[in-house]
């Protein structure tokens, strides 16, 4: 998968993988440490939570800027990562005041703009415009590193929060802490990741202004900037629409999960909902495609190979030691995403290798297409396995008596995790073809910035989940997906001759 790009692939990747699990983990226990210690309501610290998600993904407009225009990329990315370390270090100082909190989350959002846009677009500046389906392919790569990072954070804030209970004694709220010093932790071997491996990014580490060399960046006239800037914000309302319907896997998707799924099942299916037995599984399928794979070295197929045996073991031992029925929580849900991206990642990456070698591949914009499409897909599954539920505001605070199989939702996330492969690494890949050399961090900025929006605007319409019948949120969800998807068609073209 690996085959072909410049090492300093590697180098963002794990930087990038250490970075979000350090955010991850801090907004997994975000909220309730909140509520544990300082005793605010629901409502109050759901505000606290969007406000803070808000400059979280605005905040890299003005990172992207900083860098086009005054640190470089390199500079601003290392003290972006010194910033956030920083607050996270703040947050795990245990403390009732409410400026401390304030303070740390403010540091939290400054360093995350700073590091966000512009590690995004050290990535695309290790291409040469050349190698445009190679660029693709890289940020395919450097998206499965954060949703590793995503996939391990969660587990690792619940297991040390809880060893510190149990095994030093100290309160909830202080569990919380001990959390937030591993997001802190997790900054630090980020950081020295990128500053260690420094030599193998640094030819990518250049500001379009000190420039020269022509095949590091195109000369654009001022029609030709303006073409791409237009094509980007063209884009940018696009993918509005995706980041609205996605990120209802951490709202209507999980309440549907509470209300609407079957609370138990067999052991087989509980191996999907199991952190060990999904590693189970994950080293089988990823093993086993290593092992099977020709095209590499007898060594690493012999790698994949002992990596799957490793893999049916613990499988085996999982469904000896389990029993008939077991109970999930919704939460468990949240594992498919990043588990998937993970799994399909380098499945996606040969696809589109195929598909090049034959003169087939998509362009970027046309793969953010077919992610709109695969998305509402997603929630056409979702549509169906709703027909004939009662609506949420028929509950009255008790689970249906109407339950559908955990099957339904998984294979949701299943292909919205397709869709997602296809339109946000694709997105950031597209940005970094297309924004003119002297605003690239900024453009960026903006990729992310479409990402708050959409995030706002998923909570605005979550609210007519309990209000309407559940099919009919979902209809919803389908037909603005679709819409985006004949946007995308329409400006497909134009959008296409701007990265020529």
């Amino acid at each position: 998968m690996f085959k072909g790009h410049p090492r300093g692939l590697y180098v963002l990747f794990f930087t990038e993988m250490w970075e979000r699990f350090g955010f991850y983990t801090m907004l997994a226990i975000f909220v309730l440490y909140l509520q544990e210690n300082f005793g605010w309501d629901a409502a109050t610290v759901t505000n606290i939570y969007g406000v803070f998600l808000a400059a979280v993904y605005f905040t890299p407009i003005l990172g992207g800027w900083i860098a086009d225009n005054l640190l470089g990329y390199g500079k601003t990315i290392a003290l972006g990562a010194v910033t956030m370390g920083t607050g996270y270090a703040l947050m795990a100082i245990p403390t009732s005041s409410e400026f401390q909190l304030y303070a740390a989350l403010t540091v939290v959002a400054i360093g995350n703009g700073l590091f966000k846009a512009n590690i995004s677009v050290l990535v695309g500046n290790l291409y040469a415009h050349k190698d445009g389906s190679l660029k693709d392919a890289g940020y395919n790569i450097f998206y499965m590193g954060i949703n590793i990072g995503a996939f391990y954070a969660p587990i690792a804030a619940t297991n040390i929060k809880q060893f510190f209970i149990d095994n030093v004694g100290t309160t909830l709220a202080q569990g919380y802490n001990a959390g937030f010093a591993i997001a802190a932790f997790g900054m630090v071997v980020s950081i020295l990741i990128f500053l260690i491996y420094k030599k193998h990014y640094k030819d990518a580490d250049y500001q379009s202004k000190n420039e020269k060399n022509v095949e590091k960046d195109l000369v654009l006239t001022k029609e030709q900037e303006k073409l791409r800037i237009v094509a980007l914000m063209t884009i940018f309302a696009i993918v509005i629409f995706f980041w609205m319907a996605f990120h209802q896997n951490g709202a209507a998707l999980t309440l549907f999960a509470r209300d609407y799924i079957t609370p138990m099942v067999g052991k087989f299916t509980y191996l999907l909902f199991d952190v060990l037995a999904l590693h189970g599984i994950l080293a089988i399928l990823l093993g086993g495609a290593t092992a099977l794979n020709k095209g590499t070295t007898q060594k690493i197929r012999g790698i994949g190979g002992f990596l799957a045996a490793v893999g049916v073991i613990i499988v085996i031992i999982k469904i000896n030691s389990l029993p008939e029925l077991n109970a999930i929580a919704p939460e468990q849900f949240a594992y498919f995403n990043p588990m998937f991206i993970v799994l399909m990642t380098p499945l996606i990456v040969s696809y589109f290798r195929f598909l090049n070698r034959r003169g087939k591949e998509p362009s970027s914009p046309a793969k953010i297409g077919i992610g709109m499409l695969l998305t509402a897909l997603s929630f056409m599954i979702m549509m169906i396995a709703a027909m004939g539920l009662p609506g949420v505001y028929s509950l009255e605070n008790v689970s249906s008596a109407i339950t559908v199989s955990p099957f339904w939702l998984i294979s949701t996330y299943f292909v919205v995790t397709i869709g997602e492969l296809h339109l946000s690494p694709m997105g950031l890949s597209f940005v970094s073809k297309t924004a003119p050399p002297r605003m690239k961090g900024l453009m960026m900025g903006f990729w992310f910035g479409a990402t708050a929006v959409g995030n706002y605007l998923s909570g605005f319409i979550g609210r007519f989940y309990q209000n309407w019948e559940v099919w009919q949120f979902f209809l919803l969800l389908v037909i603005t997906s679709l819409i985006a998807a004949l946007l995308v068609r329409i400006f497909l073209n134009k959008l296409k001759r701007a990265t020529q």
